[in-house]
């Protein structure tokens, strides 16, 4: 089996150390009494390689630090004379595996025009696991201005202090698309508090804000609220204010009977 690694980060290997007849634990052996071997490309590497047990458990990890790129290989054997072994190889990802993450990911801005009230997709994460997908909002699209950095962006945004706090922001610049989450927003010169981006961004960068539908769209609005409240009632989904209407209609000859449901209400009209 092939690992993968990357330069300056520590392999572990685990394996178990038996006696001679290869049932029984070896325990309490010291990194003195392992031979060990570590080549990259067929040549041996001067990087240090060092044994030690789990516990008093016979279990032992191999750990050492590839300071280089290429097919590392790492063997220890045992006072016991059994041998254990795995390569490792060492670089960055192909350039078809950063192509197909870049293509995944929700951070990256696709090009073209972002208009204001547009809708769009954005995922959500919990512990850098994705979870689910959410439809979202373009709320604004800002530019940044002189003294943004990588963790504060101004801009011409002017909404009220924390209109835009725990929203998505996306900032798109030639380093690349990333999105943060809005830790604060006040409206003093449009300033947008965020983790820390991987770049300084420049002035005339796009800056877009996202919410998500249905939740931003009736912050801070009671009008739009009520509205909201009654078609909830009109589709039935509130069963303590039942405002739900329906019609049919009977025709025989030249008498006409339409019947409207309001709730629990029949209203019968004849007409002829």
């Amino acid at each position: 089996m092939t690992l993968a690694g990357s330069v300056g980060e520590q392999v572990t290997i685990q394996f178990p150390a038996f006696d001679v007849d290869g049932l029984t634990p070896m325990t309490g052996l010291v990194d003195g009494d392992f031979d060990k071997v570590l080549l990259v490309d067929d040549a041996v590497s001067a990087q240090t390689v060092t044994v030690s047990e789990v516990g008093s458990s016979g279990y032992y990890v191999m750990e050492f630090t590839p300071d280089a790129d290429g097919l590392w290989y790492a063997q220890v054997e045992t006072p016991a004379e059994d041998i254990y072994a795995d390569q490792i190889a060492v670089g960055p990802l192909t350039t078809d595996a950063v192509d197909s993450i870049a293509e995944g990911v929700w951070s990256e801005a696709l090009p073209g025009a972002f208009v204001a009230d547009s809708a769009g997709e954005r995922l959500s994460s919990t512990d850098d696991r994705v979870e689910t997908v959410h439809n979202a909002l373009i709320m604004a699209v800002l530019t940044a201005e002189a003294g943004s950095t990588s963790t504060v962006l101004q801009t011409a945004a002017g909404q009220v202090d924390g209109f835009y706090d725990g929203l998505t922001l996306v900032v798109r610049n030639s380093s690349g698309s990333v999105a943060r989450r809005i830790d604060s927003y006040v409206q003093t010169d449009g300033t947008f508090t965020i983790p820390e981006l991987p770049f300084t961004p420049d002035v005339g960068d796009d800056v877009i804000v996202l919410g998500l539908l249905g939740e931003v769209a009736i912050a801070g609005d009671a009008e739009i609220g009520v509205k909201i409240a009654e078609i909830h009632q009109l589709l039935g989904l509130d069963p303590e204010n039942m405002v739900c209407i329906s019609k049919t209609r009977q025709v025989t000859g030249d008498i006409v009977l339409e019947n409207t449901e309001i709730g629990d209400s029949l209203c019968v009209t004849r007409t002829s």
